[in-house]
Protein backbone atom coordinates (compact mmCIF):
# COMPACT_ATOMS: atom_id res chain seq x y z
CA UNK A 1 0.00 0.00 0.00
CA UNK A 2 1.33 3.32 -0.70
CA UNK A 3 0.15 6.53 2.12
CA UNK A 4 -0.11 9.35 -0.04
CA UNK A 5 0.33 12.50 2.39
CA UNK A 6 0.70 15.91 2.92
CA UNK A 7 1.38 17.59 6.14
CA UNK A 8 1.08 21.37 7.16
CA UNK A 9 2.10 23.40 9.99
CA UNK A 10 -0.87 25.80 11.65
CA UNK A 11 -0.49 28.02 14.52
CA UNK A 12 -3.78 26.47 15.44
CA UNK A 13 -6.80 25.05 14.88
CA UNK A 14 -9.17 27.88 15.03
CA UNK A 15 -11.58 27.63 12.10
CA UNK A 16 -10.51 24.60 10.53
CA UNK A 17 -12.64 22.36 12.21
CA UNK A 18 -15.29 24.84 11.41
CA UNK A 19 -13.98 24.32 7.33
CA UNK A 20 -14.25 20.64 7.81
CA UNK A 21 -17.33 20.45 9.32
CA UNK A 22 -18.91 23.00 6.30
CA UNK A 23 -17.00 20.84 3.21
CA UNK A 24 -19.00 17.87 4.69
CA UNK A 25 -16.09 15.79 6.41
CA UNK A 26 -17.18 13.58 9.43
CA UNK A 27 -15.49 13.36 12.19
CA UNK A 28 -14.65 9.67 13.37
CA UNK A 29 -12.31 9.68 16.55
CA UNK A 30 -10.27 11.74 18.46
CA UNK A 31 -7.44 9.66 20.36
CA UNK A 32 -3.65 9.88 21.89
CA UNK A 33 -0.55 8.21 20.19
CA UNK A 34 2.50 7.32 21.33
CA UNK A 35 5.21 6.46 18.58
CA UNK A 36 8.52 4.49 19.36
CA UNK A 37 11.18 4.82 16.69
CA UNK A 38 13.65 1.96 15.52
CA UNK A 39 16.95 2.61 13.54
CA UNK A 40 17.84 -0.53 12.16
CA UNK A 41 21.55 -2.30 13.19
CA UNK A 42 22.29 -3.12 8.73
CA UNK A 43 21.32 0.29 7.54
CA UNK A 44 21.02 4.18 8.79
CA UNK A 45 17.85 4.82 8.39
CA UNK A 46 18.24 8.64 8.19
CA UNK A 47 20.05 7.80 5.50
CA UNK A 48 17.87 5.53 3.39
CA UNK A 49 14.14 7.70 4.55
CA UNK A 50 13.06 4.54 5.86
CA UNK A 51 11.12 4.70 9.38
CA UNK A 52 10.06 1.59 11.56
CA UNK A 53 7.40 2.64 14.43
CA UNK A 54 5.56 0.85 17.24
CA UNK A 55 2.49 3.20 17.74
CA UNK A 56 0.14 3.06 20.67
CA UNK A 57 -3.12 5.22 20.20
CA UNK A 58 -5.54 5.53 23.01
CA UNK A 59 -9.23 6.07 22.66
CA UNK A 60 -12.09 6.19 25.12
CA UNK A 61 -13.12 2.70 25.26
CA UNK A 62 -10.13 1.20 22.95
CA UNK A 63 -6.70 1.02 22.31
CA UNK A 64 -4.55 -0.40 19.59
CA UNK A 65 -0.79 -1.22 18.79
CA UNK A 66 0.47 -0.58 15.81
CA UNK A 67 3.78 -1.80 13.93
CA UNK A 68 4.53 0.28 10.79
CA UNK A 69 7.19 0.71 8.07
CA UNK A 70 7.78 3.65 6.13
CA UNK A 71 9.89 3.27 2.88
CA UNK A 72 11.55 6.08 1.27
CA UNK A 73 9.10 9.45 0.37
CA UNK A 74 8.83 9.03 -3.48
CA UNK A 75 8.43 12.84 -4.32
CA UNK A 76 9.56 16.09 -4.09
CA UNK A 77 6.30 17.90 -2.38
CA UNK A 78 4.46 15.04 -0.25
CA UNK A 79 5.15 12.31 2.29
CA UNK A 80 3.94 9.39 -0.40
CA UNK A 81 5.77 6.20 0.79
CA UNK A 82 5.30 2.85 0.53
CA UNK A 83 3.69 1.72 4.49
CA UNK A 84 3.37 -1.46 6.17
CA UNK A 85 1.57 -1.96 9.04
CA UNK A 86 0.09 -4.88 11.57
CA UNK A 87 -1.73 -4.82 14.39
CA UNK A 88 0.42 -6.38 17.45
CA UNK A 89 -0.62 -7.71 20.68
CA UNK A 90 2.17 -6.91 23.07
CA UNK A 91 4.20 -3.88 22.62
CA UNK A 92 6.47 -4.87 25.18
CA UNK A 93 7.36 -8.53 23.19
CA UNK A 94 7.31 -6.71 19.90
CA UNK A 95 9.83 -4.14 21.55
CA UNK A 96 12.58 -7.05 22.54
CA UNK A 97 12.17 -8.82 19.64
CA UNK A 98 13.36 -5.88 17.18
CA UNK A 99 15.67 -5.53 20.17
CA UNK A 100 17.06 -9.01 19.85
CA UNK A 101 17.35 -8.56 15.87
CA UNK A 102 19.34 -5.31 16.86
CA UNK A 103 17.20 -2.52 16.24
CA UNK A 104 17.68 0.05 18.72
CA UNK A 105 14.83 2.19 20.25
CA UNK A 106 15.28 6.36 18.95
CA UNK A 107 12.99 8.35 20.45
CA UNK A 108 9.40 8.49 21.00
CA UNK A 109 6.62 11.12 19.63
CA UNK A 110 3.66 12.05 21.68
CA UNK A 111 0.36 13.11 19.90
CA UNK A 112 -3.25 13.98 20.29
CA UNK A 113 -4.80 13.33 17.14
CA UNK A 114 -8.51 14.35 15.94
CA UNK A 115 -9.28 12.58 12.47
CA UNK A 116 -11.84 13.64 10.17
CA UNK A 117 -13.26 11.46 6.94
CA UNK A 118 -14.01 13.39 3.38
CA UNK A 119 -14.57 11.44 0.22
CA UNK A 120 -12.17 8.75 0.67
CA UNK A 121 -9.09 10.98 2.48
CA UNK A 122 -8.19 11.11 5.91
CA UNK A 123 -7.47 14.61 7.44
CA UNK A 124 -5.98 14.39 10.73
CA UNK A 125 -5.54 17.89 13.24
CA UNK A 126 -2.41 16.64 15.06
CA UNK A 127 -0.91 18.21 17.97
CA UNK A 128 2.52 17.11 18.56
CA UNK A 129 3.89 17.52 21.87
CA UNK A 130 7.40 19.74 21.57
CA UNK A 131 6.47 20.64 17.89
CA UNK A 132 3.47 21.77 17.25
CA UNK A 133 0.29 21.66 15.67
CA UNK A 134 -0.48 20.22 12.21
CA UNK A 135 -2.91 19.26 9.64
CA UNK A 136 -2.10 15.78 7.91
CA UNK A 137 -4.27 14.80 4.95
CA UNK A 138 -3.61 10.92 3.18
CA UNK A 139 -5.22 8.86 1.24
CA UNK A 140 -4.53 4.87 0.46
CA UNK A 141 -3.30 4.44 -3.49
CA UNK A 142 -1.98 1.08 -4.68
CA UNK A 143 1.50 0.25 -5.19
CA UNK A 144 1.89 1.13 -9.24
CA UNK A 145 -0.82 3.58 -9.03
CA UNK A 146 -0.34 7.23 -10.35
CA UNK A 147 -0.44 8.89 -7.33
CA UNK A 148 0.21 12.50 -8.26
CA UNK A 149 -3.80 12.93 -9.17
CA UNK A 150 -4.30 12.45 -5.52
CA UNK A 151 -1.86 14.86 -4.72
CA UNK A 152 -3.61 17.74 -6.43
CA UNK A 153 -7.22 16.81 -4.74
CA UNK A 154 -5.18 17.01 -1.29
CA UNK A 155 -4.18 20.22 -2.01
CA UNK A 156 -7.41 21.04 -2.98
CA UNK A 157 -8.85 20.31 -0.02
CA UNK A 158 -5.92 22.38 1.78
CA UNK A 159 -7.24 25.44 -0.05
CA UNK A 160 -10.86 24.86 0.95
CA UNK A 161 -9.80 24.76 4.86
CA UNK A 162 -7.59 27.92 3.97
CA UNK A 163 -4.30 26.77 4.43
CA UNK A 164 -1.94 27.91 1.96
CA UNK A 165 1.38 27.51 3.87
CA UNK A 166 3.08 25.96 6.04
CA UNK A 167 3.44 22.61 4.27
CA UNK A 168 6.39 20.29 5.69
CA UNK A 169 8.08 17.37 4.63
CA UNK A 170 10.23 16.30 7.15
CA UNK A 171 9.15 13.67 9.95
CA UNK A 172 8.30 14.93 13.72
CA UNK A 173 11.66 13.14 14.56
CA UNK A 174 13.71 15.55 12.03
CA UNK A 175 12.14 18.70 13.26
CA UNK A 176 13.12 17.63 16.78
CA UNK A 177 16.78 17.10 15.07
CA UNK A 178 16.53 13.62 15.91
CA UNK A 179 17.87 11.76 12.76
CA UNK A 180 18.18 8.25 12.80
Amino acid sequence: MIEVEVKARVRNFDGIEKELTEIGATKIKKEHQEDVYFNAPHRDFAKTDEALRIRKTFQKKASKIILTYKGAKMDKISKTRKEIEVEIENVEKATLILENLGFSPVATIKKDRESYFLDGFIICLDNVHMVGNFVEIEKEAKEGDDFKTVVEEIFKIYEKLGVTEGFERRSYLEMLGIYI
